[in-house]
């Protein structure tokens, strides 16, 4: 007889239903931030001439692979360069109920729901980079390995092995999680001794699964740094380059940002998970597990060395957020066993009053704020007027289909314009000490050359617009009346600024 499915496998499938509607409807209609037009373009360009490079810069190949992918499938546009995206943060909804039997059948599906709805997570499930492939791809190896320690199959290492891989090709991230890694189960396995569980798991395979382990790796490492064998030189790329490059850019300190930036963003966004992440963390204390051990550690040192990392943006915040998500569906499992008792009664009123305020945190974020700086998810971002402003050209490009276009590419201006003018002529040109402006019909250009160049500008129709938009916080100003403030209105506690450019139409057309 066929068994049919039980009510938690429904309850799955129906919260998985719920967060790919959530992450697909209108996703193609947020201005594309300037990272994000890099990922459509640069994968455009692959899709379109075949043409791929690493670069450091832009992180691993692996979602250029994706995102090329959707285009061939759906064709190019704004909803299908974040498709890929939206369906990593999907499949990450469903990851829990493979550690339900390790979490706790409540534990894992309450942090499904976090998944689902978080406005973190949901956020960067709409948003075309990287971040949200590396936490998916780190959560499934995260379910490999326990699964792994728990019921050891000789084809786990070989999955294990394409994972790693498949996280150095998506950013070079990876090396703060392998570390995090290795040295909780370096510490775990000295600690059991030669006789503990977690070695008799290690050796419960064989010698040649770990050998199918490292093929796994090899393999795939070298497929996607070479692009599929392609291009040799990728392998040294991914082998040094990536590490060099990064590891070079600490000092610089990109983003700007405080050392305590990824527990204001936390506090800000995730009160509730950081609330009942502890309620989480003191049970995992009370009644520790090898899982609920590593989540701990896995929060706390995933958190003390991306706020010790030069690079702070808030995209970051996604992974220590993951085991902290998982602590906290840990401590909604505790308040529910514990339901019989006053305390255990009065834990679960007050979580049911503080999960509230998740999916508003999320309106604001994914709704209401998506490009606005008052959200802590928003670095500097394209303001809303972009979009506009493209479509406003391309649909004049629809009716003169020979439109010429110049883009002033002066303070790194570039995009997101090439992303949102590949189908058009344009012609990228710093015009920082340009004496005249280029004879186009179409002409977008930053503010300080606009000033300088307004007279010569007498045959365009010109009106300036934000382009660029950001909150530089002050947390000097950030009292706790500031912050509740912004917790309950979203009202800042000093301005937000941005970075304005002006469009030019040739009168008559």
């Amino acid at each position: 007889m066929r068994r049919r499915p039980g009510p938690e496998v429904i309850a799955y499938a129906v919260l998985v239903a719920v967060a790919l509607g959530l992450r697909l409807y209108d996703l193609g209609d947020r201005p594309f931030h300037h990272d994000e037009s890099q990922d459509a373009y640069f994968s455009w360009i692959l899709f379109t001439e075949g043409d791929y490079a690493y670069n450091p810069l832009l992180h691993g190949p692996l979602r250029f692979y994706l995102t090329a992918s959707m285009y061939s499938l759906f064709g190019d546009s704004d909803f299908t360069a974040r498709l890929a995206p939206a369906l990593m943060g999907t499949a990450m909804v469903a990851m829990p109920y493979f550690l339900r039997r390790q979490l706790g059948h409540v534990a894992a599906f309450t942090a499904a729901v976090l998944f689902a709805i978080g406005p973190s997570y949901l956020y960067f499930s709409r948003f075309a980079r990287e971040d949200i492939y590396f936490a998916a791809i780190s959560f499934a190896l995260l379910v490999v390995v326990f699964r792994f320690l728990d019921e050891p199959r000789r084809w786990h290492p070989a999955l294990i092995g394409a994972l790693i891989a498949c996280g150095f090709a998506t950013k070079e991230t990876m090396y703060i999680a392998g570390f995090v890694a290795f040295t909780f189960f370096a510490i775990l396995l000295v600690r059991e001794g030669r006789g503990g569980p977690t070695r008799t798991a290690l050796r419960s395979v064989g010698w040649e699964a770990y050998v199918w382990g490292l093929a796994a790796f090899a393999a795939t490492f070298t497929l996607l740094f070479t692009v599929f064998l392609t291009n040799p030189a990728g392998l040294w790329d991914g082998l040094y380059e990536s590490l060099n490059y990064w590891l070079g850019q600490h000092e610089v300190g990109r983003g700007g940002e405080k050392p305590y930036f990824y527990v204001a963003v936390l506090f800000g966004e995730e009160w509730p998970v950081l609330l009942l992440g502890a309620v989480g963390a003191v049970v995992a204390f009370r009644q520790p597990t090898v899982l609920r051990a590593f989540l701990v550690w896995g929060f706390a040192l995933s958190l003390a060395i991306y706020s010790w990392a030069g690079e702070k943006f808030a995209w970051l915040a996604l992974h220590p957020l993951l085991p902290l998500i998982l602590l906290a569906g840990l401590g909604v499992q505790a308040l529910w066993e514990a339901r019989g008792t006053r305390l255990g009664r009065v834990g679960i009123a007050l979580a049911a009053v503080v999960a509230l305020f998740v999916p508003v945190a999320s309106w604001w974020a994914n709704v209401e704020l998506r490009a606005n700086p008052r959200s802590l998810l928003v670095s500097t971002q394209s303001s809303e007027e972009v979009k506009r402003v493209a479509d406003e050209v391309r649909a004049v490009a629809r009716e003169k289909p020979k439109l010429s276009v110049t883009v002033d590419s002066a303070d790194g201006a570039t995009f997101p314009w090439a992303w949102y003018f590949r189908d058009l002529a344009v012609g990228y040109v710093d015009l920082t000490t340009a004496s005249a402006p280029p004879d186009s019909d179409v002409i977008v250009m930053t503010e300080p050359s606009s000033l300088r160049l307004a007279q010569t500008l007498t045959a365009y129709r010109g009106r300036r617009f934000p382009f660029r938009v950001w909150w530089v916080r002050d947390y000097a100003k950030g009292t706790p009346g500031a912050w509740l403030n912004w917790l309950v209105e979203r009202k800042v506690w000093n301005e937000t600024g941005g970075l304005p450019e002006w469009l030019y139409v040739r009168r008559g057309v």
